[in-house]
């Protein structure tokens, strides 16, 4: 349990630093470019895009925060809360593998969504759809989820 509030059963982080950078790579050339581009245009979009990938690569920094409670498990990221379930929801849940090829980051679309900067996590079946929470080490969240369906109507 949490020293600040009670009530957490746990807390996890996903992030990837490894990510981030790769994200922020980019950012290189796109400064270059900008610093001599004659065209306003050229530059403002190139300023936007740097926008996009510096929040981008500050997400994959920072990570999805996991937190469980009694009340169930709540996805957030840079401080917002991007998904809630509640324990009642939760169907089944196992140890996923996630491939490269389906994205990185907040992804899915639908009732079919996941949180991920990694290969490996858990994937939750719950009344709604599908969820898979990224984690390098996925028996944690297994642990983590066991924990709140003890609450579960």
């Amino acid at each position: 349990m949490s020293a600040e509030n009670p009530n957490v059963l746990a807390e996890e982080t996903h992030a990837s630093w490894f990510w981030g950078a790769i994200l922020l790579l980019p950012l290189i050339g796109m400064i270059r470019v900008a610093a001599i581009a004659p065209v306003a245009g050229v530059r403002l979009a190139l300023a936007l895009s740097s926008l996009i990938l510096v929040g981008a690569a500050i997400m994959a920094l920072t990570g999805f925060r996991y937190t469980f409670t009694p009340a169930g498990l709540e996805i957030r990221t840079l401080g917002y809360r991007l998904r809630s379930i509640a324990p009642g929801e939760i169907r089944e849940y196992a140890i996923a593998d996630w491939n490269i090829a389906r994205g990185y980051g907040i992804r899915g679309l639908g009732n079919r969504r996941a949180y991920v900067w990694g290969n490996s996590g858990v994937r939750i079946k719950t009344t709604n759809g599908e969820v898979f929470l990224g984690h390098s080490d996925p028996e944690k969240i297994i642990h983590d989820l066991d924990l709140i369906k003890q609450f579960a109507p």
